[in-house]
């Protein structure tokens, strides 16, 4: 069986047969279309050439088609529809109506922060559609699943990101020291030669490389050094820990209180500067104009667009009063 080689085929030449099949005219196809007699009966001749086959023969005053004709029009109407269908615009994304499922990478102690009202929102505007998340290990990793295609948007501390990512700001945090509330040594102030007497317990969600600083670094700059007895992976096992000890956790407020609460514990203010901090809402380029994912972000970002007129300049950040700092992953 010959195979055609559709690079040697004008396509332009489909949209010309349609109008004859359609028109049965040379003349009346060329105002469909927009071109002149001339050139749509030279097109018409192209087309015979390119089939074997007259396609339209004149009977009287009209042109009908002939069978390989007639036996064209089903498969070239599917393949004009289809065809036109790759070209159009996107449709309009309606979340009470969509289907459809994403993908969202975060730690999982930001994903306790952000899930429950993303969630709570869905079932409300978007029923039908579904959220999974997946385990942030990297900014390398992460941008390159964003970049696949295997992650629709990320969560998490992107001070710079390469070409073709897209980022915008969620919402801040600021430190805290997290201590249980009938602590013998501690009341309603922490300073630094407190905080440097107790022992320590250091909650470390993501690898240190991925942090823009840690505690250690921030006391080794004032010369001091404090003593933690205990670390863990898990943020979130944090409070449970420091409810039944007298270990002072140092961590992000917002992301560790989801955890917290209920467990008779306080968050006090550290007793020294800590950097601010950010996380961001990060996307690949190609989904830039996808109305899902457009629909998605928006609705991501205005659960937390108070947060955003809190401060100067609609940036993100802590209510006003609080001191700012800034890590991603809650090293402590």
């Amino acid at each position: 069986m010959r195979e055609t080689n559709i690079q040697a085929i004008d396509l332009n030449l489909l949209t010309a047969l349609e109008a004859l099949l359609r028109e049965g005219s040379v003349s009346a196809a060329a105002r469909a279309v927009g071109l002149s007699q001339p050139a749509m009966s030279r097109a018409l001749g192209r087309l015979r050439d390119l089939l074997g086959d007259p396609l339209l023969v004149r009977a009287g005053h009209r042109m009908i088609p002939t069978p390989r004709a007639r036996a064209l029009e089903a498969p070239l109407a599917r393949t004009m529809e289809a065809i036109r269908r790759t070209f159009e615009p996107p449709g309009e994304f309606r979340p009470h109506e969509a289907s459809r499922s994403f993908v969202v990478t975060s730690i999982d102690t930001t994903q306790a922060v952000v899930l429950p009202m993303l969630l709570a929102r869905l079932a409300t505007q978007a029923p039908g559609v579904e959220v999974s998340t997946a385990p942030f290990r990297s900014t390398g990793e992460t941008f390159g699943q964003l970049a696949s295609g295997q992650r629709d948007l990320a969560i998490g501390s992107f001070d710079s990101v390469p070409d073709g990512i897209r980022k915008a700001l969620l919402y801040e945090d600021r430190m805290v020291c997290l201590v249980r509330s009938d602590h013998p040594r501690i009341g309603s102030r922490l300073g630094m030669k407190r905080y440097l007497a107790e022992s320590h317990l250091a909650a470390e969600s993501g690898p240190s490389a991925e942090r823009p600083f840690t505690i250690e670094q921030l006391l080794g700059r004032r010369g001091h050094e404090r003593r933690v007895v205990c670390r863990v992976d898990h943020l979130g096992m944090a409070p449970f820990i420091v409810a039944r000890t007298d270990l002072i956790c140092s961590a992000p407020s917002r992301t560790i209180m989801p955890f917290a609460r209920g467990l008779g514990v306080r968050a006090l203010e550290p007793p020294f500067e800590t950097p601010p901090f950010s996380l961001h809402l990060a996307w690949h380029a190609r989904s830039e104009a996808d109305p899902g994912n457009t629909w998605l972000r928006e609705t991501i970002l205005s659960l937390f667009a108070d947060d955003r007129r809190s401060l100067p300049g609609g940036q993100v950040g802590p209510r006003p009063g609080r001191r700012r700092s800034r890590s991603q992953s809650g090293s402590a």
